[in-house]
Order: structure tokens, then C-alpha cells, then sequence
């Protein structure tokens, strides 16, 4: 596909300034040429024009915490669970739910968990062409030590050798990333770090020696008063596992030494702000209202420990693995600016930085010369109003125009 978008305001993913008139040359699915000012077409009579004037030019956005196997809703885990040896049917959802995602302007994403490891298939059929999707890095079954997710889906060990084998067993599956969980409660409710220093390191390493990144699961619905609660973030943070998932329970002691090791957060605020949102349709009992309180008010407090010192935060929804909805990334995306973050670097958290997380910065995340043509078009400018990203005017994926 051979395409010319003409003066066009661009934000290209880096954190740069914006060019508020570019030109932009696709050739072949690949960026050829970025310039500021209008582009004369007489030589290229053969490209398809798009006139960018009053649209923002920006790379396609990278939700970097889905379950593809999961629709959202109030029951969709649940569901989820019920439906995890029906492999059939886990793919279909997956497969709409990859289609839902990428008509909203998501060419990339990060599957973190999925039954059977279901989305390892889907990220295969997606790169094969088989089926439309964003570009899917995604872990194999959820992994835990007792305590961190109930139900079936998950691949629970016991021990540092069935942790070896266990990720030995997903590399050789075709994960994109390993995906853990690391932290857990007692019966009192008191939190703890599940895998320990220890483990998380054989996590870490075993990741990193096949050229793949760790991810760990940090999650309480618990005031942050409740002990034990930042045991399993700094746990993980600590022994070189390189994002931390929700980070509901970040302090400040580990908000630093993540800003030292270079350790992403997700925060995955949608997992609170969608039921806090739904509970009076859904009719929710106070009691698991005040749970989701608690989460959103520490989720907040450990975000912005990680702004404070400068921790590289990247975007996700949970969708799928929560009530949230695929497709709905531009929803995180405003609670990060809600919480502090400024609309230019929520931009980069679901770009550039989510790509350098995944591992594709080589390829997609910015609009750069030589790099794939992921790109959407929006009506408006999100640097003035985060809603412009709402209005999808076009999506390009490798220079296919498919919406």
C-alpha cells in the first residue's frame, strides 16, 4: 500500500514536540518520508491521498494488558472460567475480541494470560494474516504460586524446579513474555510476596536468557494500611522482572528503586474505574463498592509515587481479565491524565514506551521513517482535548488502510 497524508498535525509517539503541519509518505506498508509542510503528488499519481488538515496523525495505540479470552463485563471472568476447556470457543471470543481491539485503533497489543495458552495461537494466526488483529506479544497460562488468582486457568507450582519447568515448558509453546503472579493474602487478608526474591529472579533470568521480558501480577483491593501489601512488588521489582502489573500497592521505597532498575508500571486503572462506574446499574453491594474504592484510592497514590520519580509508566486496560471492555484503551489513557500524567506522555505510555516494553520499538510505537505503517488518524487534537482520541477517523495497519 502506497499512501500520502498531507498536512497533517503529527504526534509521533517519542514525546517529541507535535508538527502541527507534516506530510507523511508510505511506500510498500513502510514510512518513507516524513516532512514538515505539503508533499507534491505529481510524481505519485499512483498513492492513495489522504488531505490531513484538521486530523491528528499519530502512531496506532498498544493496550500492553489484555486477555483476549475474555469479554469484560460484570460476569465475563467468570464466564472465562467456566468455558476454560471449551478451547473452540476461547479462540473464537479471542479472535472477535483482537478484531474489536484493533478497529479501535490498537495495532499492537500484550496478551498477559489466557486459558491453555490460547493467545499464543492467536498472535500466530494474527502474524500469519489469517485473521485481523493488532500485532499480539502474549504470555501462556498465567503462572502462580498458591494464593495470587483462584480458579482453573491458572498454572499453579509449588516450587523453584516446577517454576523452571513450567516457563521452560511456555518458551518452548512460543511465548512473547513470561507472566507471574507475585502476591498473594493469608487468611487474615494480610498480603505477601508469593514467589519471594528467590523465584522472581529465576523468573527474571530464565525470561531474559530467551530474549523475552517478565511481567508480574501486583494486585490488592486492600487499604494500604493492611501489612504486607508492598512485600510482592518490591520482591519482584528487585530481582529484575521488568514491568509491574496494576501495582495497586507501590510505595515509595519501591517506586524508587523502579525508577533505578528501569522497571515499568501498568497501572490498569480501568480494573477500578469500570465497576466503580457500573455499581449502581449493577446494583453492587457497599461492601464490594468499598473494595474497588480502596483499590482506586491506593492505584492513584502508587501512580503518582511513579511519576514522582520517573518511572516509566505504560498503558493498559485488563480487559477481558476484568469488567473492562476490548477496545477501551483511550478510557486508561484519560485516567492517566486524571492522575497527573500530561496528555503528551499518556500518548507515549500507549506508544513509543509500550512498544519499548514489548520489545518492538524497532518496528512500531513511533512514526519514523522506516518503520511499519501502524498509524491512526483522529478528528481533533488529543493534546487539547484527550477525547479527540474517541473520534477515530481512519486505521492503518502496515499501510492497509481497515477502517
Amino acid at each position: 500500500m502506497n499512501l500520502i497524508i498531507r498536512n497533517v498535525n503529527l504526534i509521533d509517539g517519542s514525546g517529541a514536540d507535535p508538527i502541527p503541519s507534516a506530510s507523511v509518505v508510505v511506500e510498500n506498508g513502510v514510512i518513507s518520508w516524513i516532512g514538515e509542510g505539503d508533499v507534491s503528488s505529481m510524481n505519485r499519481s499512483h498513492y492513495e491521498e489522504i488531505n490531513g488538515q484538521d486530523l491528528t496523525l499519530m502512531p496506532g495505540t498498544l493496550d500492553c494488558h489484555e486477555h483476549f479470552c475474555g469479554d469484560g463485563g460484570k460476569d465475563g471472568v467468570r464466564i472465562m472460567s467456566q468455558q476454560a476447556d471449551d478451547r473452540d470457543v476461547l479462540f473464537e471470543r479471542a479472535v472477535n475480541n483482537a478484531r474489536r481491539a484493533l478497529m479501535a485503533g490498537q495495532t499492537s497489543a500484550r496478551d498477559v494470560g489466557s486459558p491453555h495458552g490460547i493467545s499464543i495461537t492467536l498472535a500466530r494466526a494474527v502474524a500469519a494474516g489469517a485473521i485481523p488483529g493488532p500485532r499480539i506479544t502474549a504470555s501462556g497460562q498465567w503462572i502462580q504460586f498458591p494464593t495470587t488468582w483462584p480458579g482453573a486457568n491458572m498454572r499453579t507450582v509449588n516450587s523453584a524446579d516446577q517454576m523452571r519447568e513450567t516457563i521452560t515448558a511456555q518458551i518452548a509453546q512460543g511465548a512473547g513474555l513470561i507472566k507471574v503472579g507475585a502476591t498473594g493474602e493469608h487468611e487474615d487478608g494480610s498480603g505477601y510476596g508469593t514467589l519471594g526474591y528467590d523465584v522472581a529472579k529465576i523468573v527474571a533470568d530464565m525470561a531474559h536468557a530467551a530474549g523475552l521480558k517478565a511481567a508480574a501480577h501486583c494486585w490488592y483491593a486492600r487499604p494500604e494500611d493492611t501489612p504486607g501489601v508492598f512485600e510482592g512488588a518490591r520482591q519482584a521489582v528487585a530481582a529484575g522482572i521488568d514491568s509491574i502489573e496494576h501495582g495497586t500497592h507501590i510505595d515509595e521505597e519501591t517506586a524508587k528503586l523502579m525508577a533505578e532498575m528501569g522497571t515499568y508500571h501498568v497501572p490498569t486503572q480501568s480494573t477500578w474505574d469500570y465497576p466503580v462506574r457500573a455499581a449502581k446499574r449493577w446494583n453492587m453491594p457497599r461492601s464490594d463498592l468499598e473494595k474497588y474504592e480502596h483499590q482506586r484510592d491506593s492505584s492513584i497514590a502508587s501512580l503518582k509515587r511513579c511519576m514522582k520519580y520517573g518511572v516509566k509508566i505504560v498503558a493498559g486496560t485488563d480487559a477481558g481479565g476484568a469488567p473492562v471492555r476490548h477496545g477501551t484503551l483511550v478510557r486508561e489513557m484519560e485516567l492517566l491524565v486524571l492522575s497527573g500524567m500530561s496528555p503528551m506522555d499518556s500518548i507515549r505510555a500507549a506508544t513509543g514506551l509500550a512498544a519499548e516494553l514489548t520489545g518492538t520499538l524497532d518496528h512500531v510505537g513511533t512514526v519514523e521513517v522506516g518503520k511499519l505503517a501502524d498509524l491512526i488518524l483522529v478528528d481533533g487534537d488529543p493534546l487539547y482535548d484527550m477525547q479527540a482520541l474517541r473520534n477515530i477517523w481512519a486505521v492503518f495497519q502496515g499501510g492497509q488502510r481497515i477502517r
